[in-house]
């Protein structure tokens, strides 16, 4: 079996209930901006994804949602109202199709952490939700602020800021992932007189760095050696910068600690590095096979994670074919690997049924 660990979704029952459930009444597609993209009715409708889906044998999906973040645009009040809309939309396909969608990651209020704390609890334990997604970096709310301007760049957090410490205890409990996905004109310079999104590069590159910062920010700040048992899932093989460029990292870490440059009681924190390397911590992470067909790529991501922290992701149905494309480039990329049947089959399922607890009852 093949379970897809990184499908996106959005509800259209969510979709069509947005602007009624924010007090500014704004419509969904004030925060999408993507007409193509809501054209995609594998995206909205389970029904029409269940077909695509039954081209594939034994392909089940874990649904993830596709980063149209409200925080930005709604205030905590109505952020916690929409995070409970999508999920109880979500869960209506799961429940509906359990073969097809054997999980969920439930979407939070990020600028209402209270409410993401009680939401995480109902999704888990009453909708039957199997982790959370959470968006890098989280964007905060401004009153006021016409959605026309977008997000403002000087108004964001990083997830380990301390605020969002709260969610990570609470999945440390549950023992569950949090998929990490970035989102908006992130990860690039802001040059002087020139549009953010020219060309494009913050999309192509730019996302690819913002996961890389997320990993180190959780790294660095003590997240992952307060709570060991957390497993962050990062999109595209941990943005294959980390597994690229894994030595420098050893060696700039140590460069800039044995300099004094990376003082940690300047930082008022103890110091991470005491308890593992900064390397091992980053193969604390697991990372997706979502490389579009790399096959290069995802031989070093798997040397860089190992068998036991890479799983299937496709990043359907996100391609121009609206679905397949991705999916075969996929199936294709791990198929061709150098690897043992063994570490085959956890690719494809073993460690997305030992994380999400698929096989428990």
């Amino acid at each position: 079996m093949k379970i897809d660990m990184f499908s996106h979704v959005v509800p259209q029952k969510y979709i069509d209930s947005f602007a009624k459930n924010n007090e500014r009444g704004i419509p969904f597609s004030k925060i999408s901006g993507d007409a193509e993209m809501l054209g995609r009715p594998v995206l909205s409708d389970p029904a029409r994804r269940v077909e695509v889906m039954a081209r594939y044998e034994d392909y089940a999906q874990v649904l993830v949602p596709i980063c149209e973040v409200f925080e930005p645009i709604v205030n905590p009040k109505d952020a916690a109202k929409l995070a409970s809309l999508y999920n109880n939309a979500l869960s209506e396909w799961f429940n509906k199709y359990p073969l097809k969608f054997v999980g969920a990651a439930a979407t939070i209020p990020m600028s209402n952490i209270d409410a993401a704390l009680k939401e995480i609890e109902r999704a888990i334990t009453q909708l039957g939700f199997k982790g959370i997604v959470m968006h890098t970096p989280v964007s905060l709310y401004e009153e006021g602020r016409s959605t026309e301007k977008g997000p403002d760049f000087e108004n964001i957090k990083a997830l380990d800021s301390q605020e969002f410490w709260p969610v990570y205890e609470a999945m440390s409990k549950y023992d569950l992932p949090i998929w990490i996905h970035p989102h908006g004109l992130t990860g690039v310079p802001n040059y002087k007189g020139e549009p953010r999104d020219k060309y494009m590069l913050f999309h192509i590159f730019g996302w690819p760095i913002e996961t890389m910062m997320a990993m180190s920010r959780l790294v660095c700040s003590g997240v992952l050696a307060k709570y060991p048992n957390l497993r962050f899932i990062t999109h595209h093989c941990g943005s294959m910068i980390v597994p690229a460029l894994a030595s420098r990292i050893s060696e700039e870490y140590d460069r800039f600690v044995y300099a004094g440059e990376l003082d940690w009681a300047k930082l008022g924190q103890e110091s991470t590095f005491k308890v593992r390397r900064p390397i091992e911590y980053y193969k604390m992470f697991y990372g997706d096979t979502a490389l579009y067909g790399g096959a290069d790529a995802l031989d070093l991501g798997f040397k860089f994670f190992g068998p036991e922290h890479i799983v299937f992701g496709t990043d359907f149905p996100m391609d121009m074919d609206k679905g397949t494309k991705f999916l075969d480039w996929t199936i294709e990329a791990v198929n061709r690997m150098n690897i043992s049947d063994a570490h085959r089959q956890l690719i494809f399922e073993g460690n997305a049924r030992r994380i999400l607890r698929l096989d428990t009852k």
